[in-house]
């Protein structure tokens, strides 16, 4: 493999972990934020940051791959030679994976938020801790429609950030370019003098005449 080779196959790693980490971590976020607003238990730092790491390597596939045998390539390390141009993936996977996220994310926050919730209810009465250690659970198997709507309103705006945030960057990226060499300033020229004359040397002729007749006389009479 030549160096250019090499180049372009590490810079197309960096792109790939690069997009995942940033879908993993928005797709995370909001999902973490919307259960909460729904009226779940917030979710540890950990689990969430775990959640990030965990979604980074699917994340990415789902933006950049595009056929089975460049997902084997990719989890390999290996360079797609087939030579076909890498698309953006269509809307119909982006909705179906995103509303596929909210869910797994809905099961796992309230799965691992609700021992917490047990433990600290059975804390506070020993009389009939067998139901509060219970209410989280059902809790968290309920379809509360706050917390629907609120897992609903992320996964559309997962869905506008995964499908049209790269292209809104690369715009506004262009729009600030394009607006800064708006009002830079310009480098002047120099000024040129406009009242310098190139007048030619005078020459006189009586510099250059009088010596030769000076010197020469009459003519001798023979």
């Amino acid at each position: 493999m030549s160096s250019r080779a090499v180049v372009a196959h590490r810079s197309a790693r960096g792109e790939f972990v690069a997009r995942g980490s940033v879908t993993s971590a928005i797709t995370t976020t909001l999902a973490a934020i919307s259960h909460t607003v729904g009226g779940g238990q917030a979710p540890s730092p950990t689990i969430v940051v775990g959640m990030i790491v965990l979604l980074i390597a699917p994340s990415a596939l789902l933006l950049t791959v595009r056929s089975p045998r460049a997902v084997v390539g990719r989890l390999l390390g290996r360079p797609d030679r087939s030579g076909a141009r890498v698309t953006s993936p269509g809307l119909i996977r982006i909705v179906a994976a995103t509303a596929f996220a909210q869910l797994a994310f809905h099961g796992v926050f309230s799965l691992l938020g609700a021992p917490s919730g047990a433990v600290s209810g059975a804390a506070h009465a020993h009389h009939g801790h067998g139901y509060l250690a219970a209410m989280p659970i059902s809790h968290a198997g309920s379809e509360d429609p706050g917390m629907v709507s609120a897992h609903a309103v992320a996964a559309v705006f997962t869905v506008a950030i995964l499908a049209y945030g790269e292209s809104i960057l690369r715009r506004g990226a262009a729009w600030v370019r394009r607006t800064a060499r708006t009002f830079a300033p310009v480098r002047s020229l120099p000024e040129i003098p406009r009242d310098i004359s190139y007048a030619a040397p005078r020459i006189l002729i009586s510099s250059v005449w009088l010596p030769a007749t000076g010197v020469r006389g009459p003519p001798v009479c023979s």
